[in-house]
């Protein structure tokens, strides 16, 4: 038995010697796997899909600064070459118009294409809105006897009778549609897609620019005959041109349905010598295809 028992103790020892040896040389993660599994690979990311075709409809509402400060300058009443309004002299050499405020809801639709890498998200988008959009500025020039402040004498008129008058200047524009064709880049955070958009815009608009004259004949008396006069150019249709901004995102509450929450600003670029811009905030529901 002793023999025996001293083979055995050596070869144990031996086992444990070259197992420690083999261990010594693994790094902590170099250790094997149990027979039978594979090594752990992290899953790549997954993202919400945006991509591909989408459309739906809006409803907003819009504020509107609209410059008529300019405008003045461009109404061409009175004819000095008609000898009864002659006397009034070039409205444009007084009227000194301001600005207004105009505000109104709107509803349209929407239709696009976005293109997605993993996150990132660019698309192009065409986006209308039907709106009522009003805004107008006067000035006024008077002739008065006796003496009113602020007003000239009256004015003798080519019947030969003196008037009491006043002649008002006015601008206006009714902006009624207008539309944007835009760039978007957005970032997919699970089902929301918050984005940036930039673009170009066209709208419809009417453009008003006329002076209205009145008088009361004063002198000499029982003769003349009160007037109304109005001469320019009144709802011109035209259409406007600028560009747009804004922000917004998309949620999707099924997996092919989303609203929508964004802003939009819009600049239209001078025309018949009025500036106009408008601040949207919309919201709308759309279908992916």
């Amino acid at each position: 038995m002793g023999p025996v028992m001293r083979r055995l103790v050596v070869a144990v020892a031996l086992i444990g010697f070259a197992t420690g040896a083999s261990a010594a040389d693994y790094e902590p993660s170099d250790f094997p796997t149990l027979r039978g599994s594979t090594p752990y690979v992290p899953a790549p990311p997954r993202h919400m899909n945006w991509g591909g075709f989408y459309g739906g409809g809006q409803v907003g509402y819009g504020i509107s600064l609209m410059d008529f400060s300019k405008a003045g300058r461009s109404i061409t009443a009175f004819d000095p070459n008609n000898a009864f309004t002659a006397p009034f002299g070039p409205v444009s050499s007084w009227a000194d118009l301001g600005s207004d405020n105009a505000r109104g809801a709107s509803f349209g639709g929407f239709i696009g294409h976005n293109w997605q890498w993993d996150d990132l998200i660019l698309g192009f988008e065409a986006n209308y809105s039907h709106t009522k959009l009003f805004g107008s500025a006067t000035d006024t020039q008077c002739y008065n006897t006796p003496a009113v402040t602020g007003c000239a004498g009256a004015i003798g008129l080519s019947d030969g009778n003196s008037y009491n008058a006043t002649v008002t200047a006015t601008a206006a524009m009714r902006i009624t549609d207008y539309g944007t064709a835009r760039l978007r880049a957005g970032w997919v955070n699970d089902n929301m897609l918050p984005y940036a958009m930039i673009g170009l815009a066209v709208g419809r608009a009417e453009v008003s620019r006329y002076a209205t004259a009145t008088g009361t004949p004063i002198n000499p008396p029982g003769t003349g005959t009160p007037f109304t006069r109005t001469e320019g150019h009144v709802n011109t249709a035209m259409l406007v041109w600028g560009y747009s901004a804004g922000l917004g995102a998309d949620f999707l509450i099924f997996p092919n349905v989303f609203v929508r929450a964004e802003y939009e600003f819009v600049k239209f670029l001078l025309v018949s010598d009025v500036r106009s811009q408008i601040h949207n905030g919309r919201l709308g529901m759309g279908l992916k295809f």
